[in-house]
Formats: C-alpha cells, sequence, structure tokens
C-alpha cells in the first residue's frame, strides 16, 4: 500500500478552504494564530510522569451542568472528570458530531481505560486523579486562550499533572 505525503502547499491550501468553511457556516467566528508553537520539552521519563487526558468531545458527569449546544457561540466551559469516574455516570452534550459510539464506549473520545493500562505495565508513570472535558465548538477560540485554558492548566497545575493528552471528539 502506498503511503501518500500530503505537500505543505496542499495542507495550506486545504486549511484556507476550512477556514472560509467555517467563517461562512458559522457565526462569530475569530480565527487566532499562534505566532510561535507552544511546546514544553518532557522533563522527565513518560514511564514516571503523571498523565492528564482532556476531550473536546463534550464530556462531563450526570450531576454537572450540560454543555450549552444551543447557542452559536458555543461553550468555552470545561468539567472535571475524576480518574475513577463510574462510566454510567458520563454524559454527553455536543451537536458537531455523533455521539452514538463515546456513549457505547467513553474510551473513543476520553481513554481512561487505555491510560490505566499503560500505567499498569509501566509505560505511564501514573495517571492523574482528574481529566478534563470540554466541548470543541467554540468558534472565537478567545475565551478558550484568555480564560478556560488558563484555569484547566492551573487546575493540572495543582494535581501535579506533567503531561496532557487530547483526545478531540
Amino acid at each position: 500500500m502506498e503511503s501518500t505525503v500530503l505537500d505543505p502547499e496542499d495542507f495550506r491550501a486545504q486549511y484556507e478552504k476550512w477556514v472560509q468553511f467555517v467563517a461562512a457556516n458559522h457565526h462569530g467566528q475569530n480565527n487566532r494564530v499562534n505566532e510561535e508553537p507552544a511546546f514544553t520539552p518532557l522533563q522527565k521519563p513518560l514511564a514516571e510522569a503523571r498523565v492528564a487526558l482532556l476531550t473536546s468531545a463534550g464530556v462531563h458527569l450526570s450531576d454537572q451542568e450540560p454543555f450549552h449546544t444551543a447557542t452559536i457561540a458555543g461553550d468555552a466551559t470545561y468539567r472535571v472528570i475524576p480518574n475513577d469516574v463510574d462510566f454510567s455516570a458520563v454524559r454527553f452534550a455536543h451537536t458537531h458530531y455523533d455521539t452514538s459510539s463515546a456513549e457505547q464506549d467513553l474510551n473513543v473520545v476520553l481513554p481512561i481505560t487505555r491510560l490505566a493500562e499503560l500505567v499498569e505495565r509501566g509505560r505511564v508513570g501514573a495517571a492523574s486523579p482528574i481529566h478534563i472535558g470540554m466541548m470543541g465548538f467554540n468558534p472565537d477560540p478567545s475565551a478558550i486562550a484568555d480564560t478556560t485554558g488558563p484555569a484547566v492548566a492551573a487546575a493540572l497545575t495543582d494535581a501535579d499533572v506533567d503531561v496532557a493528552i487530547f483526545a478531540p471528539g
């Protein structure tokens, strides 16, 4: 089987096409561009690191307020999901993807069981006591960048997290 390598210019053209699509279909769209990539090198081996999961799949617990899906502005808030979560208490509030697979198996969008297996095998030092659920539909990412992102970073720092893995919905 042949692999396809995407030319950077083709990739840029596809991205621009997506930006135009979003601008035409979503009210309040605001593209923000990182001036330079954010990267923090891992300070210890992964086998010694505490890992948290983040998902944009609208994951929340039954006793938490669902994400607002009836707004054209999206929902920039987040929910804390404990590592020892009872999967039967997990709910999904999102209208921009089919949640049926996630409803059958949370690991599709928040791979807590897979993380536990990696910890058990010694590939990861520990699972964070908390993980983060968000809703990915946010046409204007300003609130995520300016408010939610720093709050999530603080919560994960407080939980002594070394690595955060993003699992989109």
